[in-house]
């Protein structure tokens, strides 16, 4: 029934979508395509005001993308900075949230790998440094380091990455959000922006200037507040803090930067096909107290993600005759928590009192219990507390939420003047790192370099669990401080070591390389309340090997080839339940990537295209074992096992054309054809199917407008249709989201410069489905609006 996607691409129905999403941008604004590292030189050179387009497309052996000034313009103050990287191709952004503020709904895909909920397959680096994975669960997306205001640019390497990527979970490529650096002048700038849903922004940044004659250094505060897009309740607020300071001296650069990170976000739920068709402006989640606790588990201010991260980094760069070096420590840390609403209270089996020497005084009382098993719930008790059973034979029902709930639900199976009970559950999330990377390339004669290098990190993260009690379930959430059940604390110690060397040959007009990879990363369980035995697992690589070539043919165009093998390694969440869930020969993931294309620039016209094939092996699956609870699992009673199986096979095509119309309008389109489908039979998973949530057709088409100050666009990305789940039953709607901004930057007395702008998101309010996990998907955010005033000093 489906062909493949290159034949896909000549069907009426694309020709059609792709002729009218042409014709109504007016053909479209390209990241223009940079020839050599003097774009890079350039974006670091002036990263605060750029005036010109500058592309994208190192000259390197393999697909790679890079934000321009058109994309950060297009992206809101307020925005999460990994929507600027939407319109490059091979991407995919979903995010549920007002301005992407909700990293529960976020979701990235690039050709059939994705980071979400259930899967983190992609890279994530800072300034090249590594984000500690971008899992919900202890990880940090790039949204948690950076201000869109201090961001330069974000790089995309799709599929195959440079040789000294710090990730462990590449599977499918890397992006590195690159921060920009101070400026030679001193200067202050201070931003204020509202919009819809109550949204506003404050903005302040100082820049030193030049200070000692070689050094520079910024500071900068941004307050974000929006409410809920959806309904009447929930809402995010979120404070950060960033510095960064760069020295430059003879052949040595140094460069430090810290960031502080401070959120609290209520989220979005996740709802099927028919659920939307029903009703695509609630994703079912509520905005009162019912009074009911099995209803008002679905009330939005109780589904929460607390999260306070804390980055810094020192680099120091050498550079001299024909030798490069540069070493970077990082260090990181994470608080945060995860809110839930179970309608009941626990009856725990065992247990004790007595708080365990190893656990942290977390939330404590002198009749918390540490430890013990589930037994039992109830929810009703009577006046004196005593726990209530449901009528005999009651078939009163409750309708919603999660298809209803049985008699122990419902307070008309209870007697008259009998007391709902329920519980705040908290998941306590705490991670700390510390690692180096170093990196140095020497020219062995005048053709020939040789690069090696290193990344270790030791990452030591907490997760604890405990159950609060509602005081009156009747009126409000409001909990007990000191928590009835301390269920489990666990802590979980990553030591990671990669190693890589390569070298580079250039011959005439053409560029080999190749090189070797490895990782070495171990893995550590600790029960701390001290019931179970530790648990160890290594997850190390073999050999990877990485090769390519780029040919200059003339001074406009190069063509590049490019494998590598990439390797993702067992994540401390596999083995969150100890050894019985983890399979007796677990493996890494790893993925071999195959890149050819393209690329062509002159002084109006830049291109590129890259066709990609990707084995994908090892994969590793929570296989279930027995039944599913109905609705949340807040308990953890579901069993289930992780195992290899088998993996998936992707192979597209990525493009983008830019053409300077003229002096002060610019045209881009960006097209995506994808094919990823799984190669094994396994539990819900069935061999040929489309990978769940991968984007099979993606186009974007821009047109931008640069001129005295004035600058505007409009920018629509279409998503074809796509399978929702694993056996290939949902198909999830295409749609087309467009996208406006207009600004203005002008001259006063008594300051440098005022700049007023507009940004409209989602610009027709469109309804769709975007990301999430199979079977469930959240609904893409609203029309967003939101205007801004920026003053420089």
């Amino acid at each position: 029934m489906y062909i493949t996607p290159f034949h896909n691409t000549f069907n009426v129905k694309r020709m059609t979508t792709w002729a009218a999403l042409l014709c109504s941008t007016a053909l479209l604004a390209v990241t223009p395509y940079a020839h050599a590292e003097e774009a890079a030189e350039a974006l670091e050179a002036d990263d605060i005001a750029l005036e010109e387009v500058v592309v994208t497309g190192k000259p390197v052996t393999y697909a790679n993308n890079a934000t321009d000034k058109v994309m950060l313009d297009q992206t809101a103050p307020a925005a999460s900075v990994l929507s600027a990287i939407d319109n490059l191709p091979g991407i995919f952004i979903s995010e549920g949230g007002t301005f992407g503020s909700d990293d529960w709904s976020t979701t990235i895909s690039i050709r059939g790998f994705n980071v979400g909920l259930s899967e983190q397959q992609i890279g994530m680096t800072i300034d090249g440094l590594p984000n500690g994975n971008s899992n919900y669960g202890g990880g940090s997306k790039a949204n948690r380091y950076i201000d869109s205001e201090n961001m330069a640019r974000a790089e995309v390497s799709q599929g195959t990455s440079d040789i000294a990527s710090p990730s462990h979970e590449a599977l499918g490529g890397t992006i590195n959000f690159v921060t920009n650096n101070p400026t030679e002048e001193s200067g202050m700038r201070a931003g204020i922006s509202v919009g819809n849903n109550n949204a506003q922004r404050y903005f302040f940044r100082y820049d030193t200037g030049e200070i000692m004659q070689n050094t520079r250094a910024y500071i900068s505060y941004s307050h974000t507040y929006n409410d809920a897009w959806i309904g009447n309740e929930g809402n995010t607020e979120r404070d950060h803090i960033s510095a960064k300071f760069v020295t430059e001296l003879e052949n040595w650069t140094l460069t430090g930067r810290f960031s502080w990170d401070d959120a609290a976000e209520d989220n979005y739920q996740r709802i099927s096909i028919d659920q939307f068709i029903q009703n695509p402006d609630w994703d079912r989640l509520t905005d009162t107290i019912t009074g009911i606790p099995y209803v008002d588990q679905a009330y939005r201010p109780s589904w929460s993600t607390l999260r306070t991260n804390y980055f810094t980094y020192l680099r120091a760069a050498y550079e001299g005759d024909g030798f490069k070096a540069e070493i970077s420590p990082y260090f990181h840390s994470q608080n945060g928590r995860g809110d839930w609403v179970p309608p009941y209270l626990v009856n725990v089996n065992g247990g004790t009192t007595t708080r365990p020497s190893g656990s942290r005084s977390l939330d404590s009382g002198p009749n918390t219990l540490f430890g013990g098993s589930f037994d039992s719930t109830y929810t009703y008790v009577d006046a004196a507390g005593t726990q209530l059973s449901p009528f005999d034979n009651c078939t009163a029902r409750l309708t919603f939420p999660y298809g209803g709930g049985g008699a122990a639900n419902n307070p008309a199976c209870f007697p008259v003047g009998s007391n709902p009970v329920g519980s705040y559950r908290h998941t306590h999330y705490n991670k700390k790192r510390i690692g180096v990377t170093a990196d140095a390339s020497a020219e062995i004669g005048e053709n020939n370099t040789v690069r090696a290098g290193l990344w270790w990190e030791r990452a030591d993260r907490d997760e604890g669990r405990d159950w609060h009690k509602i005081i009156d379930p009747r009126s409000s959430q409001e909990f007990d401080n000191a928590a009835y059940w301390r269920q489990y604390e666990r802590n979980f110690i990553t030591n990671t070591f990669m190693v890589y060397a390569e070298d580079t040959l250039e011959i005439g007009d053409l560029v080999l390389n190749g090189g070797l990879r490895k990782f070495i990363v171990s893995l550590t369980r600790t029960d701390t309340f001290g019931i179970e035995n530790q648990f160890k697992k290594d997850s190390n690589s073999k050999i990877l090997f990485t090769a390519g070539a780029l040919y200059n043919a003339t001074e406009d165009l190069e063509v590049f080839a490019g494998f590598s093998q990439n390797f993702a390694a067992i994540k401390d969440s596999v083995i969150e339940k100890g050894p019985s869930s983890v399979g007796a020969n677990l493996d890494g993931e790893t993925a071999d990537n195959f890149d050819i294309g393209f690329r062509y620039g002159n002084d109006w016209l830049q291109a590129n295209i890259t066709a990609y094939y990707i084995k994908f092996n090892n994969r590793i699956v929570s296989i279930p074992i027995g039944d599913s609870v109905n609705g949340i699992d807040f308990i953890n009673q579901n069993q289930n096992v992780f195992e290899n199986v088998g993996g998936v096979e992707s192979k597209g095509l990525e493009a983008s054309v830019s053409a300077d119309v003229t002096d002060h309008w610019n045209i881009y389109s960006s097209l995506t054809i994808n094919d990823s489908v799984y190669t094994q039979t396994v539990s819900n998973v069935v061999k040929d199917n489309k990978v769940a949530l991968s984007p099979e057709f993606l186009m974007v088409g821009t047109l931008s407008y640069a001129n005295d100050g004035m600058r505007g666009g409009v920018s629509a990305k279409h998503v074809g249709k796509r399978w929702g789940n694993f056996d290939n039953t949902d198909r999830l709607a295409s749609y087309t989201v467009v996208d406006m901004w207009v600004g203005y930057s002008m001259e006063m007395a008594g300051i440098n410069n005022i700049d007023l702008s507009l940004n409209v998101n989602n610009l027709t309010d469109k309804r769709y489905l975007g990301g999430g996990t199979p079977g469930g998907y959240f609904i893409g955010s609203g029309r967003q609006v939101m205007a801004t005033v920026t003053v420089g000093f």
